[in-house]
């Protein structure tokens, strides 16, 4: 543990700060912060798309469906390539698609804590994270710049909370090594 500790601690700094710097884009600049968002969107699918595809024709002599798995390589390699011709397009596709999620696992909380308020207590929290869903939306569906703006404000907040944790076990590994370093660990 002490030698990992050693090897590693740096790598868990410099994704620690790369966290951080996101976040801080996210918060201060998130217009240009969701563009890039969406363009590393339609990165992720075109090169996912290519290596389904190419996985698909190495595997047809033994995957009996790859005809299928060819088909969805091709549409998400199509989609990555339509986020960089259409990167607005794709833009305000995302945002809806967050907004049709948040307001159907909504509807299904206030639902469901409905069935189950004879079976627990509390449910009105169910019910009032439902309905929070709902309205957020609500908030995408009829503003959905205010949406986007939000949806980049909330990952601006999660990128400085998980940066700022992969800082502190970057410090704190690099606290193990330095005491090992004066103790002689044995090798087994």
């Amino acid at each position: 543990m002490h030698q990992l500790a050693r090897m590693f601690w740096s790598w868990f700094l410099i994704r620690g700060i790369i966290a951080v710097l996101i976040g801080l884009l996210a918060l201060f600049m998130p217009a240009a912060t969701f563009t890039a968002l969406v363009m590393l969107l339609g990165v992720f699918m075109l090169v996912t798309g290519l290596f389904t595809i190419i996985t698909a024709i190495a595997q047809r002599d033994v995957y009996e469906n790859w005809g299928w798995l060819l088909a969805s390589g091709i549409v998400s390699a199509g989609i990555g390539i339509l986020t960089f011709v259409y990167p607005m397009a794709t833009g305000v596709a995302l945002i809806y698609l967050v907004a049709f999620w948040a307001l159907l696992m909504g509807i299904a909380e206030i639902a469901i804590a409905i069935q189950l308020r004879r079976e627990i207590t509390g449910e009105g929290w169910f019910i009032a994270a439902g309905v929070l869903s709902v309205l957020f939306a609500l908030l995408i569906l009829f503003y959905p710049i205010a949406g986007a703006y939000t949806l980049t404000v909330i990952f601006g907040i999660y990128a400085l909370i998980a940066g700022v944790t992969l800082l502190t076990v970057a410090f704190r590994l690099r606290n193990i090594g330095r005491q090992a370093r004066g103790r002689r660990i044995p090798v087994t």
